[in-house]
């Protein structure tokens, strides 16, 4: 601006002096028309000097004594002069500070109306250029606040991941603790049940012991009165020897049964021992079971699926198990969701193994287990929350008993499929595997 300032003023100090000569050759012009040599009209003093008080008030009106001080003082003095000289008779004096002073009232002037436009352009300047601070400030706070936004939304969203995680975890656990706490339930009945079935069959085998203890004992007596009449003599003796004979014989096959009961009775008071033992593993498994976590987290019953929704995803279960059964691998695994995970568990020799498996792993099982041959024992099917779920119970021979008292073993397969409603269709999106292997059939 000070640059632009000095800028006006050089050039209205050569617009200035040129003024200057014009006004001069004018008022030499002037004398010469005149004819007079050396004088000048008093009349052209007197308009010199009115322009010149006219363009000092014109200077004064836009504040040239404060905004262009030095060329108002300057067409005042010159003006103040000029009036002197007039009175003093000095035409050619008079006149020239006349024109002086009006061009520095007009320097004056136009200096004052540059310096006024620019003090308004440089205020609204820095008027915008404080609005713009002031705009970038509140951006820059506004691009805070939105980065502190962002940033707790990251934590927030970041929290609910490991939230879902905990929840997710906590149901698989719930859900492992229930199955095995079913499994082991059953198991424990079905020993506690054949436990009674050896206790009753023990006791019975005692009242027959004492039953073939009396009448050897019996035998023993008729024995000894048969041995006292043989030393009779005569045809009762030989009777009587012949009733020893018969009474010996008896006794000796008496004497057979009576020692293998007492055999029976020893293998009777063995299994009584390993029922018993097998009865504390029963309570040590249930206790194992109540320290596993579950699967998943217990049923409700609550569900907000329609009538039809529901229909609809029984109709998709049974479809998935019809493909199983008629063998259509393809068509049973065309039910399945692509992001689906399932839990395996496998129970062998009464030890655990869990692993989670994905969508290729599972399809991999699943062949392996269709080349099987699988017979149904059980289906049911449940609603929870959105999904409808389908319980599978297989069973298959997998060791003959080798006689009537041995047990025959299988493996049990247990699935448990959840299904939801995606689009038109229905698609398992969480399965889990329960396989006991080398049970009996429970």
């Amino acid at each position: 601006m000070k640059q632009f300032i000095a800028l006006s003023r050089k050039g209205n100090s050569i617009f200035c002096r040129n003024m200057l000569v014009g006004l001069l050759l004018v008022s030499f012009g002037l004398v010469g028309c005149s004819g007079k040599l050396g004088k000048i009209e008093p009349s052209a003093v007197d308009t010199a000097i009115a322009d010149a008080e006219t363009a000092v008030v014109a200077a004064r009106e836009v504040d040239a004594p404060s905004l262009a001080a030095e060329a108002f003082a300057a067409a005042e003095s010159n003006l103040e002069a000029a009036k002197i000289a007039l009175t003093e008779k000095k035409g050619d004096e008079a006149l020239r500070l006349a024109y002086q002073a009006l061009i520095d009232a007009r320097v004056a002037h136009k200096d004052a109306v540059n310096i006024a436009k620019n003090s308004e352009l440089n205020a609204a300047l820095l008027q915008k250029e404080a609005g713009a601070d002031e705009l970038r400030e509140k951006l820059t706070a506004k691009e805070r606040e939105l980065t502190e936004i962002r940033t707790e939304i990251q934590d927030m969203h970041l929290g609910g991941k490991k939230l879902e995680q905990t929840v997710s975890e906590l149901q698989k656990k719930n859900r492992e603790l229930v199955n095995k706490r079913e499994s082991y339930s059953a198991q424990v009945a079905k020993l506690s049940k054949t436990l009674e079935e050896i206790q009753t069959r023990a006791r019975r085998a005692e009242t027959d012991i004492r039953k073939y203890g009396r009448d050897v004992s019996d035998l023993r007596r008729k024995l000894e009165v048969a041995e006292r009449m043989a030393n009779e003599e005569g045809h009762q003796k030989r009777a009587v020897v012949a009733e020893i004979n018969s009474l010996r014989r008896q006794l000796r096959e008496q004497a057979s049964i009576y020692t293998e009961k007492l055999a029976r009775a020893s293998q009777q008071d063995a299994n009584t021992e390993h029922q018993e033992y097998l009865k504390q593993k029963a309570q040590e498994a249930r206790a194992y079971v109540d320290s596993q976590p579950a699967l998943h987290a217990p049923k409700t019953g609550r569900t907000s699926l329609s009538a039809a929704q529901i229909a609809a995803g029984k109709a998709a279960l049974s479809n998935w198990e019809h493909a199983w059964h008629s063998k259509n691998l393809n068509a049973h695994l065309s039910f399945y969701a692509p992001d689906i995970v399932a839990d395996k568990v496998v129970i062998h020799e009464s030890k655990e193994h869990r692993n989670k498996i994905d969508g290729q792993q599972l399809q991999s099982d699943l062949r392996e287990m269709n080349a099987f041959a699988w017979s149904k024992v059980k289906t049911d099917t449940q609603v929870e929350g959105e999904s409808v779920i389908g319980i599978n119970r297989l069973t298959r021979l997998v060791n003959p008993a080798s006689d009537e008292n041995a047990t025959a073993l299988y493996n049990i397969w247990i699935r448990e499929v959840w299904m939801h409603q995606v689009g038109n269709a229905w698609k398992i999106h969480h399965e889990i595997w329960q396989i006991y292997e080398n049970v009996p059939n429970f």
